[in-house]
């Protein structure tokens, strides 16, 4: 066809340039470029032909098309966001599908587009100071960046760029790390982290074709060293590189990646974590059965990551988890020593013991010491108990008693309480109880007492002279009103706002002058609250201040007694065996006094170990005590594991076991409720409460047996 065109051309003129595949003499495959032309001749029709051997050039353009397809491979299959702008302008000129998974934009949204137009950066003098990095030196690595998604999201990265030159314009190469979530926990722990490069290789026929220097230095190589060495080279033993290869081919077989986390081989011996995901590359197929081609000939692209730091912040955060939920026990073990150590020598000392030791006390004065003392030592447990469940409070968890009290006579504890500590400084303590006030009512007494007796401490701490007033009065059907006022120096209205917010005072000279957690006045008002009632406070500077306290209290019938069908007098608990377990020698003593003032035979024990002896030998002896009264925190063996192992052999009315201890928090309660125990007191011992709870247990037991 060609023959016949040119036969047609005038002289002079000739045939395009067109490509043709040859084969040479020597069975070589070459791709020509030929042309030819019509000439004149004396005798006949010429014509000449040129043919340019273009193969190398048709090789070299496939190479750079494979090339390129694989740069595009590795940016779009990079676990990173890759994007490649222009340096100056910030316009989008690729993208790559991890930016897109990322940020929510699609290529097509963003390509041709500036960085401002987008709004990607969150704050734009972060590209800013990325751009002027790159002025400076042709690369900038991990520098924090905040990007907003699509979706209006802010997600924390971790950026590197290099700059480089392209047809006379200059662009920026970036990729970046979200840090996040999980990855801002490790930052905060250890940035070092989260600067692993990522090393890529190419290896064809189990041995590398190519290695970028990130790479090299990740396996301790000079850049280009591994080039054609075969890749058993990185791994320590040829057993494991045989079981990797005969798990990986079937996966990279069917297109799919490849992954690994192992230890691998450096250059010189050493071993490290390493991450490494393979993709074979797609060569020829089968284009007419429409199927890809995987097989190990066309070669496997490998992204590594060096996760050694990654996996040792791994376990540090693992051990400092581990560190801080024994932090937090240690925490709550703590509270629960702190309140065992506080209530122990309260046992003994308390309140107002330096009063009742003066010289020249008559004997009247004295007892009246004696019980203000003891009423004293109530109050501060229970300020204790509700102090250590602050948190409680704060969570809207705590459990309010509701029963019948009498009101006046526990307003006018708080007064007593308080008298001889009014009259030390010079103050006139005045108690107003309004005939409005009902004698009984419901509630809770222990925070009505806790509420009044903090503004009355309070008061006293502020006030120079003149005096302290409780009021009571009915407020509306079924409330009270209670109030204590001063003569102090007064609030300003600023400093009411923050009063009654926990840890607040009324400025830092009021720490420094009075003391105190600044806890109290706030406890006042979440209790308040939930009791469905308020508190507050009037002042002004210079005219003292009113606290008050308005409660729902409705009156309440005739008080009686929860043991009353089982309160029986001393001579009910003559006789009782009872064994009393408690390592405290003090705690002991008293307890032991008490015990066999109603006439009950004691038997002692030290510690659990000593509990489960003693009740042992009764029983070889055909006997059983009729109650154990059991401390919990006890050395060698605890209440709670003396309980366990008693309840496998008696249940809890054939040997009633009772925890007699310092401990306050309600989980304990609990836990030695779930220990077998049947009931539990606290320390300071309340004796008429352990008569009665006693009485209790012995006479259901005498019912049973």
């Amino acid at each position: 066809l060609r023959i016949e065109a040119l036969e047609k051309l005038p002289p002079g003129q000739g045939l395009p340039l067109d490509v043709f595949r040859l084969v040479s003499r020597k069975g070589e495959h070459l791709v020509v470029q030929a042309t030819a032309a019509r000439i004149e001749t004396d005798d006949r029709p010429a014509s000449l032909s040129l043919y340019f051997d273009i193969t190398a050039r048709v090789t070299a353009e496939a190479a750079m098309r494979r090339s390129q397809s694989l740069l595009a491979h590795l940016i779009d299959t990079s676990p990173e966001l890759v994007t490649l702008t222009e340096l100056d302008s910030g316009r989008y000129e690729l993208v790559n599908r991890s930016f897109e998974r990322v940020t929510g934009y699609t290529a097509a949204e963003v390509v041709g587009r500036t960085a401002a137009d987008i709004g990607i950066w969150q704050d734009p003098r972060d590209r800013e100071a990325l751009v002027a990095a790159l002025r400076e030196q042709d690369d900038a690595k991990d520098m924090p960046a905040t990007i907003r998604c699509k979706s209006g999201e802010l997600v924390s990265m971790r950026i590197s760029a290099a700059r480089f030159e392209m047809d006379g314009r200059a662009y920026l190469v970036l990729n970046g790390r979200d840090v996040t979530e999980a990855e801002q926990a490790r930052l905060e722990h250890d940035a070092i982290l989260q600067n692993v490069s990522i090393g890529i290789a190419f290896t064809r026929h189990g041995r590398f074709q190519h290695t970028n220097p990130s790479f090299d230095r990740m396996f301790g190589w000079q850049p280009g060293q591994l080039a054609g060495q075969p890749t058993t080279t990185i791994w320590p033993h040829q057993d494991d590189y045989d079981a990797m290869r005969s798990d990986a081919a079937p996966v990279l077989s069917r297109g799919l990646p490849y992954e690994l986390e192992r230890q691998m081989l450096r250059a010189d011996g050493s071993l490290f974590w390493c991450r490494m995901r393979g993709q074979a590359l797609e060569t020829r197929g089968d284009a007419a059965r429409g199927t890809s081609d995987y097989s190990p000939r066309g070669g496997t692209i490998w992204i590594a990551e060096d996760v050694t730091e990654r996996r040792q912040v791994d376990q540090a955060l693992a051990t400092a988890r581990d560190a801080a939920e024994a932090a937090s026990r240690a925490k709550s073990a703590f509270l629960a020593n702190t309140s065992h150590e506080i209530r122990t020598p309260l046992n003994g000392l308390l309140g107002l013991a330096r009063l009742a030791m003066q010289d020249g006390l008559d004997e009247a004065r004295r007892q009246q010491y004696l019980g203000q003392i003891l009423d004293s030592a109530h109050s501060l447990s229970a300020i204790i108990s509700d102090i250590l469940d602050l948190s409680k409070i704060e969570a809207g968890k705590i459990a309010l008693e509701t029963l019948p009290f009498e009101l006046r006579d526990t307003i006018a504890a708080v007064h007593d309480a308080y008298r001889s500590i009014a009259a030390a400084k010079g103050l006139e303590l005045v108690l107003a109880i309004d005939p409005s006030v009902p004698p009984t009512v419901t509630g809770d007494p222990l925070r009505v007492r806790q509420i009044l007796t903090n503004f009355v401490t309070n008061a006293l701490k502020v006030t120079e002279r003149g005096r302290v007033e409780i009021h009571a009065a009915a407020a509306s059907e079924g409330r009270v009103r209670l109030s204590v006022s001063d003569t102090g120096p007064g609030i300003d209205a600023a400093t009411q706002q923050r009063l009654f917010t926990p840890f607040m005072q009324a400025d830092d000279s009021t720490t420094r002058r009075y003391g105190g957690t600044g806890l109290g006045l706030s406890i006042c008002r979440e209790l308040a609250r939930l009791m469905a009632g308020d508190v507050g406070v009037r002042s002004s500077p210079g005219t003292g201040s009113t606290f008050w306290a308005e409660l729902p209290l409705p009156r309440a019938a005739r008080i009686e007694s929860e043991y009353g069908e089982l309160d029986v007098p001393v001579d009910g608990l003559r006789g009782a065996q009872v064994l009393m377990v408690e390592d405290n020698p003090v705690n002991m003593m008293i307890a032991v006094a008490m015990l066999e003032q109603w006439g009950v035979q004691v038997t002692q024990a030290m510690d659990g170990q000593m509990a489960i002896e003693a009740v042992e030998h009764f029983s070889r002896e055909g006997r059983l005590f009729d109650a154990v009264l059991m401390d919990v925190q006890m050395p060698r063996m605890s209440g709670h594991e003396a309980a366990r192992a008693l309840r496998q052999r008696y249940d809890a009315q054939t040997l009633p076991i009772i925890a007699l201890t310092a401990a306050a928090l309600v989980s304990e309660r609990e836990q030695a409720l779930a220990s077998g125990m049947n009931e539990f007191l606290t320390k300071p011992i309340d004796a008429q409460k352990l008569k009665e709870t006693l009485a209790h247990a012995v006479a259901v037991r005498r019912i049973k047996r």
